[in-house]
């Protein structure tokens, strides 16, 4: 665990199965986790407000991804600064959910008791401000909430699941440097995003 970030919580227990429709379990299957998800993703989503980094520093933030995602059973690979987490259940289509998980260099006023006070050099040698001004920190805490509620309910759902949290994306390089990295070859194809 990365030094002041939020335990992963044990994914939820699966949820009873439902009866079928149509040959497949309703959605309501897969949401029975979500009363269990809310008090760690806000932890989470605090943390990373509080902890930002700038585009290729997301060090920390990899971290905490790679550390959940791995406690939901989820093969991880990291390419290109970001980090993929890939859940297969059984033939089906193949799912990608992306999240951005870099800060701007804009110093917070919010006044918020969890505010971010972080700094860090930004390409220009310039000691900057750093804050999630575009939301970046929920995207990451919503991300692993939905893989959290999917590892939990695969009775419910058959496929692959992709959860990527792409670097970068603040510069608009982030997407560009995952492909370079081998992202097409070291994932399966989605079929939906």
């Amino acid at each position: 665990m990365t030094p002041h970030s939020p335990t992963p919580p044990e994914p939820p227990k699966p949820p009873t199965p439902q009866p079928p429709r149509d040959g497949r379990p309703p959605a309501t299957a897969v949401l029975a986790g979500l009363d269990a998800i809310g008090s760690w993703q806000e932890d989470l989503y605090r943390d990373l407000h509080a902890h930002q980094e700038l585009s290729f520093q997301e060090d920390r933030t990899r971290a905490i991804i790679r550390e959940h995602l791995t406690q939901f059973g989820f093969e991880v690979h990291e390419l290109g600064g970001g980090i993929v987490g890939v859940l297969v259940n059984d033939d089906g289509p193949t799912v990608l959910f992306r999240a951005d998980i870099d800060a701007l260099p804009v110093t917070e006023t919010t006044g918020l008791g969890y505010a971010s006070t972080a700094t860090s050099i930004d390409a220009d040698g310039a000691t900057v401000g750093v804050m999630h001004a575009c939301g970046h920190d929920g995207h990451i805490a919503c991300a692993l909430g939905a893989a959290r509620l999917l590892a939990a309910a695969r009775d419910a759902w058959s496929g692959t699941y992709l959860a990527l949290f792409q670097p970068a994306e603040e510069i608009g390089r982030g997407a560009a440097a995952m492909v370079d990295a081998g992202l097409v070859d070291a994932v399966p194809r989605p079929t939906s995003a």
